[in-house]
């Protein structure tokens, strides 16, 4: 994408969007309802045609051709598929309408039934199938013409929570197996955490960072990032001095942290901080970075979480894995300290 820009009379969807999508990668466009992932999607796949900019496949401008014309196929968030087709008709539906001889599309049909698990399904009616192996039926028919790139809008959200998590595995599975580029788009961290090798978190029409998952969740680019990628916690606080990619931080909740500088050069002497919750502990008042005193303890099963109000009136999160020989946790209302890990906290940017 370069320089894209998509309006709707005067409301600006997608504002001079530059994007490179590197072949055979998973990549995810990451952001809430309205910030124009879907629109950026569609404009991919040539169902909205861009107000400025171009889209560029293999260096070629592909911005004015039809769908049909594009090498890049659609996996819709509500499958589409046709009920009065089995199975193997659904999926071979595609190659039949290019022309291709019959033989050739059920080899095709049996190499995706399988490459879906789903051999010796292919004469049932789609509407035997369950939600999960509908969604595979839909996959299956969109990668079964082998186009450069497919786009998947948000194609798990009708999914249990459960058959979801089992689903993000699958696609993330068919996408190595493929070797096709996949286009995701999802309101949904950690769907975007768990299968993406690269993200881009989008806001108000937007990019605000693209990078792994581990680069936007640990160095978020802005508090917007911070905010929508997992908890977090904000400290605010001045700067008290720099040396190399780190600085010294007076926190207003009390005490001097390290942290890490944002890229592009040294804060301003007021800024923000953030923490995730599980690079912070409890300790005993006094003993760690800062003091508070402990409100709700909420219990997760896996881990629990410690609302600490701090002195100048914020909160703090604290995420505590569970064991079975888990640590005591104290009582709501006692004094506690808070300690922050090597490398927990990061500058954000003005």
């Amino acid at each position: 994408m370069r320089a894209i820009s998509k309006s709707f009379g005067t409301f600006l969807a997608v504002d001079n969007v530059t994007l490179d999508i590197r072949p055979n990668e998973f990549f995810t466009l990451l952001g809430p309802s309205g910030c124009g992932k879907t629109t950026l999607l569609r404009m991919i796949a040539g169902f909205e045609l861009p107000t400025e900019g171009q889209v560029l496949l293999d260096d070629r401008d592909i911005s004015s051709l039809l769908p049909n014309q594009r090498p890049v196929n659609t996996v819709f968030q509500n499958y589409a598929l046709f009920p009065h087709l089995t199975v193997a008709e659904n999926i071979g539906f595609g190659l039949k309408m290019l022309g291709k001889p019959k033989a050739d599309i059920a080899a095709v049909v049996a190499r995706m039934l399988k490459l879906v698990h789903l051999d010796g399904r292919g004469d049932n009616p789609v509407t035997q199938l369950s939600g999960g192996q509908q969604q595979r039926v839909a996959l299956a028919r969109a990668l079964a013409p082998q186009p450069k790139v497919l786009l998947l809008d948000e194609p798990l959200s009708a999914l249990d929570l459960k058959l979801r998590k089992s689903m993000q595995i699958e696609l993330k599975r068919l996408q190595a197996e493929t070797g096709i580029t996949f286009v995701f788009v999802t309101h949904d961290q950690e769907e975007a955490l768990t299968m993406s090798d690269r993200i881009a978190v989008m806001s108000q029409g937007q990019v605000r960072q693209v990078g792994s998952a581990r680069e936007i969740y640990d160095r978020p680019a802005d508090r917007f990032v911070a905010d929508f990628i997992g908890e977090t916690n904000f400290l605010e606080g001045t700067l008290a001095g720099s040396e190399g990619s780190m600085a010294s931080v007076r926190l207003k909740a009390g005490g001097i942290i390290r942290a890490g500088l944002p890229e592009g050069g040294a804060p301003k002497a007021d800024l923000t901080v953030v923490v995730r919750p599980e690079h912070a502990e409890l300790a005993a008042a006094g003993s760690g970075t800062f003091d508070g005193t402990l409100g709700e303890v909420i219990y997760f099963g896996t881990d629990t979480h410690f609302h600490v109000r701090l002195d100048d009136g914020g909160t703090f999160i604290v995420r505590r894995q569970n064991t079975r020989s888990g640590a005591a946790a104290p009582e709501t209302g006692a004094r506690v300290g808070v300690r922050l890990g090597e490398g927990a906290a990061q500058i954000l940017k003005d």
